[in-house]
């Protein structure tokens, strides 16, 4: 089943209402997003495919994002998204680094063109300058792709390595100089959404810029091509060869036929490179000057130079921008929006929302009538992939859990059925004993671990380095949930999280940055 197509344009504005949605939780609104979430659902569901689901989870999502922006544009009367904004201005430079770098070769091209009638242009030098170093420059680059791919990494892994490394290091400085509240804590939001979204969509973010460096590179190679040209049709120009190491003619045509090999097979020696006659007609001798020197052999050189140029310095490029485009539409259909932020906007659509009728007035007495719900909610794969959970519970807590009810709270909340659970102490006591009871307990139908979490103690560094070694204990794609529970009161220990403490655990989870790392309350979400 075809998957609905997604652009960069479109991720970014996902993630724009995504960002905006964590904000609207803690506020009254009219329409909660639980409840918009599933309008849009109920609109959109029978247009989305029912036997694909990766193909129906991608196609919810687009849907759910194309009510989104209709409704910001109804509010508000501006369509400008970071989406579109990103997209016009990759546009724009696009246009900017083409021009640029054309109209930079030709003048490059062109000032080293320049030929008064003593010296004719030196072919090697022209060679070294215009072409071998764009073959060093395509070397290198290939090689760090060859690398990272056998190595499993993402396309452009130095580049990429280097741009995250250089924001992450300059927003820890920032802030650290900034206090913890305030700019110092969104400095730290905004680092670990950095983190986040570079996880996620990493390759498809360094792409664009990527395929600027190659249009650059072809304005460069047209630019360079246009200046041979125009001076071969305007003017006189002859080249020829020299060097102090003094090689024989023969041994220059072997080299010249060697490097005319891609095109020697349609354009043969005379047309498509100099002859040996030709070469030996035009090499410079510096005490003799040039006036020995054949006219024919001086001006057979400017064919092979724009050959040389055409395919050791534009075709790669030309390729490398074809494969870039190609590359970024085969990341974009592989997406699978698994991440915590995507499996709770699903699970807030495809769950019914219960509702009540007015309230009877009888005797002077309010009843209110039976709770109404919709249709049961759509199979859970559609969200979580249909497996179980394991469940990690505080010692000081677990004997205190009502285990079917946190269960039934914990499906309502997160679709997904708890499977085994464990009781963990202080992780810095028993570290190891810890992590080979969760490694036990890890089977292939577990797809999802959950923390039940006190939200009224503060998150301490001591839990999310723990978090930290069980990221690497159940890998980088399980999703790990920390449901948060109030103060215990006597009857009960499930109880309600306070606003203060859901935004506290909330901001601190942001920062962490990681993608399948998430934070829910456990009652009234």
């Amino acid at each position: 089943m075809k998957k609905w197509t997604w652009s960069l344009a479109d991720i970014l504005d996902l993630e724009f209402f995504l960002s905006r949605d964590q904000e609207l939780l803690n506020q009254g609104d009219k329409e909660t997003p639980a409840e918009r979430d599933r309008r849009i659902y109920l609109a959109v569901k029978d247009s989305c495919p029912q036997d694909d689901e990766n193909g129906r989870r991608s196609c919810l999502l687009r849907r759910w994002l194309s009510a989104r922006r209709a409704e910001f544009h109804e509010k508000t009367g501006d369509d400008l998204l970071p989406g579109r904004v990103f997209a016009e201005l990759i546009r724009l430079c696009s246009w900017l680094f083409f021009l640029v770098s054309l109209v930079g070769g030709w003048g490059a091209a062109l000032s080293y063109l320049a030929y008064a009638g003593k010296t004719p242009v030196n072919v090697a030098t022209f060679l070294a300058i215009f072409v071998v170093s764009q073959l060093l420059v395509l070397t290198i680059l290939l090689f760090f792709l060859v690398a990272g791919r056998l190595r499993t990494r993402p396309p452009l892994p130095l580049t990429y390595s280097l741009v995250r490394r250089a924001v992450f290091w300059l927003v820890s400085k920032m802030s650290r100089l900034t206090p913890e509240s305030g700019p110092g804590r969104r400095l730290s939001q905004l680092s670990g959404n950095f983190h986040r979204f570079s996880d996620l969509y990493g390759p498809i973010v360094i792409l664009p810029f990527f395929l600027l460096v190659q249009l650059a590179a072809i304005g460069f190679n047209l630019g360079v091509e246009a200046a041979i040209l125009l001076k071969v049709v305007g003017t006189d120009v002859a080249f020829g060869w020299q060097s102090t190491l003094q090689p024989g003619a023969e041994a220059v045509f072997h080299l010249v036929r060697l490097i005319a090999l891609p095109w020697s097979w349609a354009l043969p020696a005379g047309i498509g490179y100099p002859t040996l006659a030709q070469i030996q007609g035009s090499q410079m001798v510096l005490k003799e000057g040039i006036y020995h020197l054949s006219t024919g052999a001086l001006v057979s050189w400017w064919p092979f130079l724009c050959l040389c140029v055409a395919v050791y310095g534009l075709l790669p490029r030309l390729i490398l921008y074809i494969s870039g485009r190609i590359a970024t539409t085969r990341l974009l259909r592989r997406l699978t929006f698994d991440a915590a932020t995507h499996r709770q906007l699903l699970h807030r659509m495809i769950t019914p929302r219960l509702s009540t009728t007015a309230a009877v007035e009888q005797k002077g007495e309010h009843k209110q009538a039976p709770a109404e719900s919709e249709p049961e909610s759509e199979p859970a794969q559609v969200v979580s992939g249909g497996g179980r959970a394991l469940v990690l519970i505080a010692d000081e807590i677990f004997s205190a859990c009502p285990r079917e009810e946190f269960a039934e709270l914990a499906r309502r909340r997160t679709g997904i059925q708890p499977g085994k659970y464990l009781v963990f102490d202080d992780p810095a006591d028993d570290e190891d004993r810890v992590f080979t009871a969760i490694r036990q307990a890890l089977g292939p139908d577990m797809d999802t671990v959950l923390i039940l979490q006190e939200a009224w103690q503060p998150p301490i560094e001591e839990f999310f380095a723990f978090l930290d070694d069980l990221r690497e204990v159940v890998g980088k794609k399980l999703l790990i949930t920390i449901l948060l529970i109030g103060k215990p009161a006597p009857h009960t220990l499930l109880t309600e999280v306070r606003d203060r403490d859901y935004t506290i655990w909330q901001q601190k989870v942001l920062a962490k940055g990681d993608p399948y790392l998430q934070c829910l309350r456990l009652l009234n979400p």
